[in-house]
């Protein structure tokens, strides 16, 4: 079988240069096929670079294929990596990295689409009535 050609995208979700996902686009040392690495605690993560939907994530949970959450950064285009832990963390309109299994068909090869830059929420100071305010001051 013959490796495929790197997807065009995956250099949107192993930017190079700024990247708090610490995720790096390679071939897989076994397979050859392009995955993405996590390379940001002391062991290697590799994920099939497909984006998992709702659907390809009732899949993975069923063949029991460990993933992990795309979570983008608020005012940024950025995106991190959220390991859910049982059903905590897990969202049907989230996006998902399957991990990656040599010589298995990956379970999604849709193309990641980098996050919207989103507006960070703006603070309009303390929520506090003046008289918890003068009691703070006074103390």
């Amino acid at each position: 079988m013959m490796p495929r050609r790197k997807p065009p995208w995956l250099k949107l979700l192993c930017p190079q240069g700024v990247n708090p996902a610490h995720l790096t686009a390679r071939r897989c040392g076994t397979c050859h096929e392009w995955v993405a690495v996590d390379t940001g605690g002391p062991i290697e993560e590799v994920y099939d670079p497909g984006v998992l939907d709702a659907m390809d994530l009732a899949v993975a949970i069923i063949l029991g294929r460990r993933f992990t959450r795309i979570q983008p950064i608020a005012g940024t285009s950025l995106i991190g990596l959220r390991t859910p832990c049982g059903t905590r963390g897990i969202e049907p309109d989230g996006m998902y990295l399957a991990a990656h299994e040599c010589f298995r068909v990956p379970i999604s090869v849709k193309p990641f689409k980098p996050p919207k830059r989103m507006a960070a929420a703006k603070w309009n100071g303390p929520q506090l009535s003046d008289g918890e305010i003068s009691a703070f001051e006074t103390a």
